[in-house]
């Protein structure tokens, strides 16, 4: 059996942003989502205002002003609402800069769309989920762990259910050694000691010599039926197989609290919500807008934006932009340079997706995978199986999720095609046959979408200190709102925060 020593030496091997996410989780140090679930109440009145901007941070703040009586523009350059709360279905177009526009070829049908930006949400992400309720958005589980989904190790592929069951069993195999070797910190009783065993059998299903000799959690080695044999469980996997980061980072990712179950989706796509939110917005908000410049007046601010009919030219007293930090810092505006330049500093991710469109869906039909995450260390990274249309026909299968930016850097700089054959050939070591069985892919890489910029920000701990307060600050009438400027970057939770905040020092 390994040591302690070794076991605590796999932990801090290297293994990247996913392993030290694991870790992070496991240890109970990743931060608590705030608890606020209410928009700030706002003064009713006959103001004017104009939002830049209709990701999600632009429509909830500017739901909300017209909920106070507030008269207000928002303006989006796209042709639709949404920023980075987008779908994918039949017939969309990918238009990347420096790339060719990869056009969605998969067939017309509910269950067949591809969130390629956020595609969860937390069961405590309150403020999110609260305009779902208010705005009659139904949602379904989204089934983030699976622990029959697939762990890629030197070994080959392992379900998660053995990797987390063999893992508990080791960890309590060597706490209970521990307590056989008298090397408990506190002081125990004989009764708290008899109870702590206890607690470490029931933890790691070990045996009555406490050890870990295997349990039916790991699944089974020949299964329970009806016939004459009896089931017999997994036998242990090699302890030194559990050290690899890959199965580190999946058997653990899901310990984070914003990973965490219950995991939801809005039923049909994630762009249910922008959808609803700009229905709400009625006439209110304009598509095809593009702001061109933003210059401060004596009584406000002018905003000069591009439409389809030509150029136009608005003023009002107070401005919120939303648009991520790199395309605010290339606007032609005359915020000061310091601001300027601290949006320029900020680190977007590289965060990339691809999806395949599958005729069949053999992640249920062969492996009876219903959901869920599987982990390669290839690029690849992920592999999403979908929450939705068990057993429909076809579905679409997210074949990448890669955030780490040396991986999607790598990955942005392929062509489409390219990709597609990369990511292939990684699900081939989870799936093997995988390339006879998907088709249609299309990928985005948020470093190349023009109107992003990157897929979320990335502040250092310098930055938190001596940029975070700047940034968020109202400049004149010009105030501030955006994912980045929260501390849950990354979740549309931020920016309905980002939106909150930003309205309080606007009423």
């Amino acid at each position: 059996m390994i040591s302690r020593r070794a076991l605590l030496q796999g932990v801090g091997a290297p293994g990247g942003l996913p392993a030290a996410i694991a870790t992070l989780a496991a240890l109970g140090r990743l931060p608590a989502a705030p608890a606020r679930a209410a928009a700030p109440v706002l003064p009713r009145g006959d103001r004017r205002v104009i939002v830049i901007g209709a990701g999600i941070v632009g429509l909830v703040a500017a739901h909300e002003m017209r909920r106070a009586g507030w008269s207000v523009r928002v303006l989006e350059a796209a042709d639709r609402a949404g920023g980075r709360c987008l779908t994918l279905r039949a017939g969309d177009t990918v238009r990347e800069s420096g790339a060719p526009p990869q056009r969605v070829a998969w067939e017309a049908a509910p269950h067949l769309y591809f969130n390629p930006g956020p595609a969860r949400i937390p069961h405590h992400h309150r403020g999110i989920l609260g305009y779902c309720r208010a705005l009659g958005v139904p949602l379904e589980v989204q089934v983030n762990e699976n622990r029959a989904a697939l762990l890629q190790s030197s070994a080959g592929p392992v379900p998660q259910r053995r990797v987390q069951a063999d893992l508990r069993g080791l960890v309590a195999e060597l706490a209970a050694k521990g307590l056989e070797r008298g090397t408990a910190e506190a002081p125990l009783g004989e009764a708290d000691l008899e109870a702590l065993r206890a607690m470490l059998r029931r933890f790691g299903a070990l045996g009555a010599d406490h050890r870990y000799h295997g349990s039916s959690r790991a699944g089974w080695a020949s299964p329970p039926g009806a016939g004459l044999e009896a089931p017999r469980a997994m036998v242990p996997l090699d302890p030194r197989l559990l050290l690899e980061p890959t199965l580190w980072a999946g058997a653990a990712f899901a310990e984070g609290i914003d990973y965490a179950a219950t995991m939801l989706q809005p039923v049909g796509g994630m762009d249910r919500i922008a959808a609803a939110l700009a229905t709400a917005l009625g006439d209110a908000l304009v598509l095809g807008a593009e702001v061109v410049s933003l210059r401060r007046t004596e009584a406000g601010a002018r905003v000069r934006w591009q439409g389809a009919d030509g150029p136009h030219e608005e003023e009002a007293a107070q401005v919120l932009v939303t648009l991520p930090a790199p395309l605010l810092a290339r606007l032609d505006t005359d915020l000061p340079a310091a601001r300027r330049a601290g949006l320029a500093a900020l680190h977007y991710s590289s965060a990339a997706k691809l999806a395949f469109h599958c005729a069949r869906r053999f992640w249920e039909e062969d492996h009876a995978i219903y959901g869920g995450i599987s982990w390669t260390p290839g690029d690849a990274t992920q592999l999403w199986y979908p929450s939705h249309g068990f057993h429909a026909e076809g579905g679409i299968l997210t074949g990448a999720y890669i955030w780490d930016d040396e991986l999607g850097a790598r990955f942005a700089a392929r062509s489409p095609a390219a990709r597609a054959a990369a990511v292939a050939a990684d699900g081939e070591a989870l799936h093997p046959g995988l390339g006879r069985e998907v088709a249609a892919p299309v990928s985005v890489a948020w470093s190349r979408l023009p109107r992003a910029g990157g897929a979320w920000a990335e502040w250092t701990a310098a930055q938190r200190r001596a940029l975070y307060p700047l940034l968020r600050a109202p400049e004149g009438p010009y105030h501030f709102a955006g994912e980045y400027l929260s501390w849950l970057t990354g979740w549309q939770e931020g920016a309905v925060l980002s939106a909150w905040a930003a309205l309080e020092g606007m009423g």
